[in-house]
């Protein structure tokens, strides 16, 4: 009977060296808290604020019916009505939209004439699972105008860059950046809060050294590791998966760098406000849980509500997902990812910022 009371006498002190840790405190209250009402919003399976594309070579009050009820789904946020197939190919490179259909001339006399004739449906295959689900409201659309027996005569659909909706096509890009991610957070959200356990971070304050110099020492090493990680996913995902790979790779370890240098910051950031490992782990994987859900690794970032879809532009993985997907699967131009790559340098130099101003501030 006298184990039972040591062991409650050694939780109620596990439990009050929790409680009375403001840090402890802070992270076992307030993160799952904001977790649950951020990803309550940010982690759905449905798809809507949907922007699609229509290609209308009729004019027809059947093609326009289709469009109108097009519009009254609450699923499309916007319908844009091009003129051109190279006005169509633009908007799905450019992801403007997720969906493009083309409707024929002479649609409306033969479909009155019960002849065949073909609606198109063009999908981004990078977005492979929300280009099915947004075809299904479009084909419901459809065949609201279109008879029911023709429907499945009617729609011709296509995906570019993964024409086969192939898994393994648009996962392995996304695990190549939240495992990098996961591998450069780790490490630098350990590095400081490592030194102060071992004792070493004494000898580094009265070490010949400034504070800049210390900051871009502990911020190569984990950049560097984080590169060969996410190149041994690289090797893996195109020799093993048979993933294919049709852009530059000059484009992708530029983006890769750029994405890595936002990450460390950060990581630097956790580390310095850490007293030990443990809160330094801790730390990581609260900030890289919601990081992940919201930069449109699982769900599309369109899906979230108007009012949480500013706040995924401070997620540098959003960027980088979409630079990836783009290098791997379509030949982007140089243009076309810089438009990734300089927010992500943005959000690096800022977290750089806020880590070595934390750094100096501890040193004092």
């Amino acid at each position: 009977m006298l184990w039972i009371f040591q062991l409650l006498a050694l939780m109620k002190k596990e439990f009050l060296a929790i409680w009375s840790d403001k840090k402890s405190r802070t992270i076992i209250i307030i993160p799952p808290l904001m977790q649950l009402f951020i990803f309550s919003f940010a982690v759905t399976l449905e798809v809507k604020n949907i922007d699609i594309a229509v290609l209308d070579r009729d004019n027809s009050t059947k093609s326009q019916e289709i469009i109108r009820n097009l519009s009254y789904s609450n699923s499309f946020t916007n319908i844009y009505q091009l003129e051109s197939q190279e006005q169509l190919k633009e908007y799905i490179d450019t992801q403007k939209a997720i969906l493009a259909i083309s409707i024929p001339q002479n649609f409306a006399q033969k479909i009155a004439k019960n002849e065949e004739v073909d609606i198109q449906i063009i999908g981004d295959g990078r977005k492979s699972n929300s280009a099915q689900i947004a075809q299904s409201y479009i084909q419901t659309a459809i065949s609201k105008v279109v008879n029911s027996q023709a429907i499945n005569n009617t729609i011709v659909s296509r995906n570019l860059y993964n024409p086969n909706l192939d898994n393994f096509w648009w996962i392995l890009p996304n695990l190549m950046g939240s495992l990098s991610m996961l591998v450069a957070l780790l490490l630098t959200a350990l590095s400081v809060a490592r030194e102060r356990e071992l004792g070493t971070f004494e000898q580094l304050l009265v070490a010949p050294l400034s504070s800049t110099i210390l900051i871009i020492g502990k911020t190569i090493p984990p950049l560097l590791i984080s590169v060969v990680e996410a190149s041994i996913i690289f090797l893996v995902a195109i020799i093993f998966f048979k993933v294919p790979f049709v852009g530059s790779i000059f484009i992708l370890f530029l983006g890769l760098i750029s994405f890595l240098f936002s990450i460390v910051g950060i990581g630097l950031f956790i580390s310095s406000i850490s007293s030990t490992q443990q809160q330094g782990i801790l730390g990581a994987f609260v900030l890289m849980v919601p990081y992940i859900l919201m930069s449109g690794f699982a769900t599309p970032v369109e899906n979230m509500p108007q009012w949480l879809i500013p706040f995924t532009d401070i997620i540098s993985l959003k960027y980088f997902l979409i630079l990836l997907k783009g290098v791997f699967l379509k030949d982007i131009s140089f243009d076309m990812a810089i438009a990734q790559i300089v927010p992500m340098l943005v959000l690096g130099f800022v977290s750089l910022f806020f880590a070595s101003w934390m750094f100096r501030k501890k040193i004092q």
